[in-house]
């Protein structure tokens, strides 16, 4: 066999592998289209980016895609609205420490119960009458702990002032 009837035979082959690899190239480039549709659409509203984006993948086969992902917005639309919701609920959490434990709804600081739920939020001290919380043994107010036994103080000189007091003398 000479070299003509090889490439004779050989021609054929090669030119099945072209149309192969020449059709593989174009679902690759319909394929990254269709990607980058749904990748912009899930990364930006704005419809004139979204038509910038694909019509970049459909001119430019491939170099377009990785203009967009180059260029593309860092987040999704979902993911911008999460964390948005996270920033609105530590925002809330911040600016509004007072909420009803059982239907966190919003509650004033001197509620004595929920207005929503009829939870007890507070109580009144027994003695002086004032707000106080659930968890508290004893009154800040007046010292009354419940018993009728008022709870008397006991005074420290904070350690700064005995210091002072001793350089003064």
């Amino acid at each position: 066999m000479d070299i003509r009837g090889i490439i004779a035979n050989v021609a054929p082959l090669v030119s099945v592998l072209a149309w192969i690899l020449l059709a593989y190239l174009i679902l690759l480039w319909a394929a990254s289209v269709l990607w980058t549709y749904r990748d912009i659409h899930s990364r930006s509203e704005d419809v004139a980016v979204q038509v910038l984006a694909v019509t970049l993948a459909l001119v430019l086969p491939f170099g377009g895609v990785l203009l967009h992902l180059i260029l593309r917005p860092r987040q999704t639309l979902t993911q911008k609205y999460e964390r948005m919701l996270e920033e609105e609920y530590l925002r809330r959490n911040l600016e509004d420490p007072h909420v009803c434990p059982t239907c966190q709804r919003p509650v004033e600081p001197d509620f004595i119960l929920c207005p929503h739920c009829q939870t007890a939020l507070r109580r009144r001290c027994g003695s002086c009458g004032r707000v106080i919380d659930l968890a508290w043994s004893i009154c800040p107010y007046c010292g009354d702990d419940g018993t009728g036994v008022l709870q008397r103080p006991s005074y420290r000189q904070r350690v700064e002032t005995e210091h002072a007091q001793l350089y003064e003398r």
